[in-house]
């Protein structure tokens, strides 16, 4: 048995990278999780890989932290034990890789967290379990079903609440089996010169490698063709478009919004900033039908009923402006906008005296 060290190195790595995150503005806020290395799609397609990795010393809020501190405590020590340090690093760092690459290929959600890497180390002991099942005895077999129960229970679980992502739990718990059955010891009994029996693990790092070396081509090949799944979904031509706008390159903005909405239709924010770059364009009609679609989709957003009543305004719709900015009062805006939205309508409405 080894004694596990970089288990408690990993921990204290995360508690860090927490508390920077936590000293920069939060290890909730969008920016700061982006800035620090998340699975973000679009900047992954764009070329940032080491997110899949850096995505896995990341946790969103203090209870994220929390929980998979003490399970990586809890499995980790056992998994290290077991498999030595450099194995345990190995099916950490892939794992987690690999579920930060399911997630990355289906979930264009932005996600963070070591649970990928966490879920790895339980298909590994899971793997190494049902190896020496029959050497293990009735106490082994006992504990393998207990790791089989964590993990069925933890995916269950993942799939029926909102906002896990379940699917990096499942591409590092199938990493983790199938490293963990390559790289786990291979007891055999043999007698000492006393003729005393002793177990040792007759394992050999030389036959790992070409197992290692197909894994990680996998892992590159799979990053290649996300990638290009990826590069054409509703997700990255909202965050291009988004980045068009900012640089103020408004015809590439219509294009690439245009992009995400046909996609997704369903996309509030696509057809949203979709009248904001047409507005640039000074292109009002075709921005109202954006906006009109945003607030289809979205009717409790501020932004869209100002928009939508500013762009009606600009075609000499003032009724219909009015009635968009008394929605927009209607929300509860906060007072300097309040003040702002009734000074247009009696603007609009002296348009309409005769």
């Amino acid at each position: 048995m080894h004694q596990p060290r970089l288990t408690w190195v990993l921990l204290a790595v995360n508690v860090l990278v927490w508390l920077a995150m936590t000293a920069w503005g939060g290890s909730e806020r969008l920016e700061v999780l982006i800035a620090f290395g998340a699975k973000f799609n679009p900047l992954i397609v764009e070329g940032q890989v080491w997110r899949l990795l850096t995505s896995i010393f990341l946790h969103i809020g203090l209870m994220h932290l929390l929980f998979n501190s003490y399970a990586l405590f809890r499995l980790g020590t056992d998994v290290e034990r077991v498999f030595g340090a450099g194995r345990f690093l190995i099916l950490y760092l892939l794992s987690g890789v690999s579920g930060s690459l399911l997630s990355f290929a289906f979930n264009p959600q932005l996600s963070a967290g070591a649970s990928g890497a966490i879920f790895g180390l339980i298909g590994a002991l899971g793997a190494h379990l049902f190896r020496h099942r029959e050497a293990f005895g009735r106490l082994g077999q006992r504990r393998l079903w207990d790791v089989i129960g964590v993990a069925l229970y933890n995916l269950v679980f993942g799939f029926i609440t909102p906002g896990i992502d379940n699917l990096g739990h499942l591409g590092g718990l199938l990493s983790g089996v199938v490293l963990g059955w390559l790289l786990g010891p291979r007891y055999t009994v043999v007698l000492t010169a006393e003729g005393q029996p002793l177990v040792v693990d007759r394992s050999d790092w030389r036959r790992y490698w070409p197992g290692l070396a197909v894994a990680v081509l996998v892992l590159l090949v799979g990053t290649g063709l996300a990638m290009w799944v990826q590069a054409d979904t509703a997700t990255v031509h909202l965050w291009r478009g988004q980045t068009a706008l900012d640089a103020g390159e408004y015809a590439r903005a219509v294009a690439e919004l245009e992009r995400t909405v046909a996609r997704n239709p369903r996309s509030a924010d696509g057809y949203f900033y979709l009248g904001v770059a047409y507005s640039q364009l000074e292109q009002f009609a075709q921005a109202a039908q954006a906006y009109e679609q945003a607030a289809l989709l979205a009717p409790g957003a501020l932004e869209v009923h100002w928009n939508l009543a500013l762009t009606y305004a600009e075609l000499g719709r003032y009724e219909d402006a009015i009635a968009q900015m008394e929605r927009f009062i209607a929300l509860g805006p906060e007072q300097a906008y309040l003040s702002r939205a009734w000074a247009y309508i009696n603007l609009w409405q002296r348009e309409l005296q005769p």
